[in-house]
């Protein structure tokens, strides 16, 4: 009896050091006091899906206000969404981007204030750590009719038409290459770009009108370089700044006038439903003015953000390797070499149970 005893308590340790050590050696229970892991700064596999949705609005009110003022409000819809896939070497990437605002001065009827739809998809082959051999499109134009409303008709009394839905609208395809280590930064570089130029508006169709050619032309082709760049990073708690870059020359006329686009997003989270949010817009394109085009925002209001990241991270494909610490090995090796003993043990218990048995 004294035997069985003994051989069923060598068997539970052995099966409470198993419970330390799997096949490979590695110590499981309470491992995580030993381990450390290794920060993640690479793509994470499969769909990355980020969204933010907001509504601004400004508002300016006088009452006997000595020093002057006009009465006025303005509401401004964004939306941004990101939908990325990473499998693999394969990546492809898009963004939808869309923007409206209006405004009304005491006095005026409403005005536009914000007007952009902005489409992108890029696919990439990775060839090298983080360098992707890439394809990428994207279309480019507004909701709405444009105006300068410092001119104006005398007879109609209606101000200048600038620019329609589709007027411009811009569609472009390019291959190159992309650099994207993750989902904040990406440079990408595409020497063989097709641009068209679509202006789909009768009165916008005269010769030098967004770079046509002759009066009646419905588009304008370009061939050239692209290249580009973003940066997102936060610049406190709750405070991020999103940087995008863009530079297009056309081989085919002029290609040192170059075509320039810069846009920063300054983020101010107050909390999970309330933003205040800061824009910077820097344009040129001799097609359109031989000026520089500048536009600046600001606007506190509701958003509603979101993104699956933590999701992700839990994917087994997504854990971030981990090293064990030389006290964490120093532990595993007294584990192995116990649970070599138990095994000793129980196989000299066994038999001496086989022994009495017989």
């Amino acid at each position: 009896m004294r035997k069985l005893i003994l051989t069923f308590l060598l068997l539970s340790g052995t099966y409470l050091f198993s419970q330390t050590v799997d096949g490979n050696g590695n110590l499981q229970t309470n491992s995580h006091r030993y381990l450390k892991g290794l920060p993640q700064t690479e793509r994470l596999q499969g769909w990355f899906i980020s969204g933010n949705n907001s509504l601004q609005f400004n508002q300016a009110a006088f009452s006997n206000w000595i020093a002057g003022g006009v009465n006025s409000y303005s509401l401004t819809a964004n939306v941004d969404y990101e939908f990325n896939l990473t499998r693999g070497r394969h990546i492809w990437d898009n963004r939808i981007l869309l923007n409206y605002g209006v405004l009304r001065n005491e006095g005026e009827d409403y005005r536009k204030s914000n007007d952009v739809i902005d489409l992108t998809s890029s696919y990439g082959y990775e060839f090298m750590k983080n360098f992707y051999f890439a394809a990428a499109l994207n279309f480019k134009t507004q909701f709405t009719e444009g105006f300068d409303y410092a001119v104006q008709d005398s007879a109609t009394g209606n101000y200048k038409k600038i620019s329609n839905f589709i007027a411009p609208g811009y569609l472009s395809f390019g291959l190159g290459v992309d650099y994207k280590p993750n989902e904040n930064l990406q440079v990408n570089f595409h020497p063989f770009t097709s641009r068209f130029t679509f202006v789909t508006d009768k009165d916008l169709q005269y010769q030098g009108s967004f770079g046509l050619k002759e009066d009646g032309d419905t588009y304008l082709y370009e061939f050239g370089a692209y290249i580009g760049a973003r940066y997102k990073f936060n610049i406190m708690e709750n405070i991020s700044y999103d940087n995008k870059l863009g530079i297009y020359s056309n081989y085919l006329d002029k290609p040192f006038n170059m075509d320039v686009a810069y846009q920063g997003v300054l983020d101010m989270k107050v909390n999970n439903f309330i933003s205040a949010q800061a824009t910077v817009n820097l344009f040129y394109d001799e097609n359109q003015i031989k000026k520089t085009q500048l536009k600046q925002t600001l606007g506190v209001g509701l958003a509603y953000k979101f993104n699956n990241t933590e999701k992700l991270k839990e994917r087994p494909e997504n854990m971030p390797k981990v090293e064990l610490t030389p006290e964490a090995e120093a532990k595993v090796e007294v584990a192995k070499e116990a649970t070599e003993a138990a095994d000793q043990a129980v196989e000299e218990a066994t038999e001496a149970v086989e022994e009495s048995v017989k």
